[in-house]
């Protein structure tokens, strides 16, 4: 299995996610009182809805809307997992950082409304879907912590933004970034067209999943979440292509990929090999963005958007790959300290 793979998703796991995501929002949208708030929610739950839909008929699955079901595919995807429970720990990062109510086709945030989760409310359905992966409820917000201290430490402008500002914000100020019509529609299936395309792609996208189930990878697997994109899975374009049009995107899925480093792989798997296949991984894709970036400036008039969002992608990748490789130190140290510890005992 390569390293993409571990970032994958197959269709049942899929379908998971995307259905505790609906069910976080049809959550919120319930305890909503304000009643013109609660129609706009409801508006955009619908397109959010019909987007992943698209998406997910390419595999025959669908979103599961009722609460009993939801439980019991649960129960058996925790039971197919068995020990091997990398992919209900990325559902639960991806269920922690999705905010919705980003921007659609057919749906636009005003300027004087408030569209926003209540945060008692996520934070109560986060510890249901945790409960229900049998995970502990403490990665909530080791995830939460772990990704706005990766963010912070990689970018100077949404360091500034962090003091004072929610998960939730910073979160949407960056998908303000990602959520370009061009960028989702490259992500979405081929054959979808027009606002039908934008919407999936969004869809996926704001939900931080993207489609790949055009590369051919083994075990049926149709979507890659947790920074997997960084490792290239984006159907029909390049990776270079995609993060030219928007740097938040390596930012965004950079940073999950720390906290996977992080909270996954070193505190919860403690599998110091992979941490270190991730690490190799990450210098490959700088090393290629770079020779992308190298051949975009031979018509640096002609490409100059997109030389300074591959520059300013790169910039953050490195960063990230900077503090993902100190998290490895700081791994191994405490390995060997407990190891002499156990000796002198």
């Amino acid at each position: 299995m390569n390293i993409l793979e571990q970032f994958g998703l197959n269709k049942d796991q899929s379908q998971l996610l995307f259905s505790f995501q609906r069910f976080l929002v049809y959550q919120d949208i319930l305890v909503e009182k304000k009643e013109s708030v609660k129609q706009r929610k409801e508006e955009w739950l619908l397109l959010w809805e019909k987007g992943i839909e698209d998406l997910l008929s390419q595999y025959d699955t669908s979103l599961v809307k009722d609460e009993i079901e939801l439980i019991q595919i649960s129960k058996n995807e925790v039971e197919k997992c068995e020990e091997i429970k990398i992919p209900l720990y990325l559902i639960l990062l991806e269920s922690t950082l999705f905010v919705p109510y980003f921007q659609l086709e057919g749906w636009k945030s005003k300027i004087f409304e408030k569209v926003t989760t209540d945060d008692k409310i996520s934070a109560y359905n986060l510890k249901r879907i945790a409960n229900l992966l049998e995970i502990d409820e403490e990665f909530i917000e080791r995830y939460r912590k772990s990704f706005k201290k990766s963010v912070r430490s990689a970018s100077d402008f949404f360091s500034k933004m962090l003091i004072g500002a929610s998960l939730g914000a910073l979160l949407i100020a960056i998908t303000a970034g990602i959520a370009l019509p061009f960028v989702a529609a490259a992500v979405a299936p081929a054959s979808l067209f027009g606002a039908a395309a934008i919407n999936a792609g969004l869809a996926a996208l704001g939900g931080g999943a993207v489609a790949a189930g055009g590369l051919g990878m083994a075990g049926g697997i149709t979507v890659v979440v947790g920074g997997g994109s960084i490792f290239g899975a984006l159907s029909g374009m390049a990776l270079g292509a995609m993060l030219g049009n928007s740097a938040e995107l390596a930012l965004r899925e950079g940073a999950k990929l720390e906290v996977i480093m992080r909270e996954i792989i070193l505190y919860a798997q403690k599998d110091v090999r992979f941490a270190q296949e991730m690490i190799n991984g990450q210098y490959e894709v700088i090393k290629k963005l770079e020779g992308e970036l190298a051949e975009l400036k031979f018509n640096e008039e002609e490409n100059k958007k997109h030389i300074k969002n591959l520059s300013k992608a790169i910039e953050y990748l490195r960063s990230i790959l900077k503090s993902s490789e100190q998290a490895l130190v700081e791994s191994n140290k405490s390995g060997v300290e407990q190891v002499e510890e156990k000796t002198h005992s």
